[in-house]
């Protein structure tokens, strides 16, 4: 059964690029939507491919690195949407006008002018996947891997999520989202559990990112001349950022309460009773 979840693990990374390129390729009058998909997947493709075993160690890597760059190309389309939509819903009036157009305008302008370097890329990775082996493995490096995941996300939670500086929290969000598609990834081995956890870590990379736009926010305000008006949203921005932190904090405790080792084993266990089954990661 364990080669099993280890074939399914690399048919799932060799599809990425195909679904990625599905998503490019398909008419949409909301290209926003679009990037925000095409992100998705990337994110999703980057988890998975952290749980490649030693031997494919180095060219996962490279694959990773070439999922960010994709990533981070159309990265520039959020942020002023962010802005505009946070401010839209805590003072519409302050909101920056035009700003929703405008951001469809530069996502429709990063489709069209990033498009055909990206499918080269995507289809590029997707060759050099196709001559990826596991034939020497027996799919105990998935647990391995996600033991890894799990740790890593528990660790850099010991900085309470409340204090934790917003560099920090960048850096904790994207482990708890690699760790959100991986138990996605591993859900149907014990959906009574995985299923829950993976909903918590949903949660929490919803939340932190909360926190993460309202502060993004916070400096566009900061960099305006405030009025007394201005300095009540300020306030509020930051009453609501620290209300969102409190929250991730206690479900950062759920999600995280159980040690890696018992986490590991029980996966481990898991994996070898249940067959895999394909994961969206829509």
């Amino acid at each position: 059964m364990m080669r099993r979840w280890s074939r399914h693990w690399l048919r799932s990374c060799r599809e990425m690029p195909g679904r990625a390129l599905a998503v490019l390729d398909r008419h949409d009058d909301d290209p926003g939507r679009q990037i925000h998909e095409f992100r998705r997947l990337m994110k999703a493709w980057r988890a998975l491919l952290k749980l490649a075993p030693i031997g494919l160690a180095e060219e996962g890597k490279a694959i990773r690195a070439c999922a960010g760059r994709l990533r981070r190309g159309f990265g520039g389309a959020r942020d002023s949407a962010v802005i505009a939509k946070v401010l839209g819903k805590l003072c519409p009036d302050r909101a920056p006008k035009g700003d929703a157009e405008a951001a469809m305008a530069a996502a429709a302008v990063l489709m069209r002018d990033q498009g055909d370097a990206v499918r080269t890329e995507l289809q590029r990775s997707s060759a050099a996947m196709a001559g990826w082996s596991l034939a020497d493995e027996t799919g105990e490096f998935l647990a391995q891997a996600f033991r890894r995941s799990y740790r890593r996300a528990r660790r850099q939670a010991r900085e309470n999520p409340r204090c934790m500086s917003v560099e920090h929290l960048h850096d904790w969000r994207t482990t708890v989202v690699d760790l959100s598609y991986q138990l996605s990834f591993f859900a149907w081995a014990c959906p009574a559990r995985l299923r829950r956890q993976a909903g918590m870590a949903e949660r929490l990379r919803s939340g932190v990112g909360k926190v993460i736009d309202l502060d993004m926010v916070r400096t566009h305000l900061a960099e305006e001349a405030l009025t007394s008006g201005g300095k009540r949203l300020a306030h509020e921005i930051e009453r609501k950022e620290a209300r969102k932190r409190r929250r991730a904090a206690k479900l950062a405790d759920r999600l995280l309460a159980r040690r890696p080792r018992r986490e590991h084993a029980d996966l481990a266990m898991a994996l070898a009773r249940h067959p895999p089954r394909r994961v969206s990661f829509a």
